[in-house]
């Protein structure tokens, strides 16, 4: 895993942060944040697709790409990886701790950056195969993490702020397609 503070310009930040937060910016509400078959109700989150399985989904694209390859180049991705999702995540606030569902987010072989938007509480954790915490990560304002999409992780929503909000971004290797 590899962190990166102060992962873009200012400028580039402050642009995001006026679009993303905006009140006409579309947060669409999912009852499960992590997987499809976790049913409990405190399991609920926010979301916005600006790309999907190489698709763009969303006029938000542009601007979410544009933090995608700078975040490659800064991380020294190779030129064979390319972006294959990017998801805006949203957690609101609870007043008791909660982790949602320890996941990956695709089967085949992928790395995963998430961008931190805002500081915030909310931590990402990390774990082993079964499913103890080995790491985590607390939410800053302009923070990359990268690290292997094999690797099981999971979000929690904040307990001291109002929400959390991330960008997760899925590359894949076009040799290995």
């Amino acid at each position: 895993m590899n962190i990166i503070d102060d992962a873009i310009s200012l400028s580039l930040l402050s642009s995001i942060k006026n679009h993303i937060e905006s009140h006409t910016f579309p947060w669409y509400f999912i009852k499960t944040t992590a997987s499809k078959n976790y049913g409990d109700e405190l399991d609920y989150s926010f979301y916005h697709m600006a790309m999907e399985d190489g698709e763009i989904q969303s006029g938000c694209f542009d601007i979410s790409n544009t933090i995608a390859l700078i975040l490659k180049d800064r991380f020294l991705i190779g030129e064979n990886w390319t972006v294959h999702r990017l998801r805006w995540g949203m957690l609101t606030g609870m007043n008791q701790p909660w982790k949602n569902q320890p996941h990956t987010d695709m089967p085949d072989r992928h790395m995963v950056i998430l961008f931190y938007l805002d500081d915030s509480d909310g931590d990402t954790y990390f774990y082993d195969k079964d499913h103890n915490i080995v790491d985590s990560i607390s939410p800053k304002q302009n923070r990359a993490v990268l690290f292997d999409g094999a690797t099981i992780h999971s979000s929690s929503k904040p307990t001291k702020f109002g929400r959390r909000i991330a960008l997760n971004i899925n590359y894949i290797n076009l040799k290995e397609k």
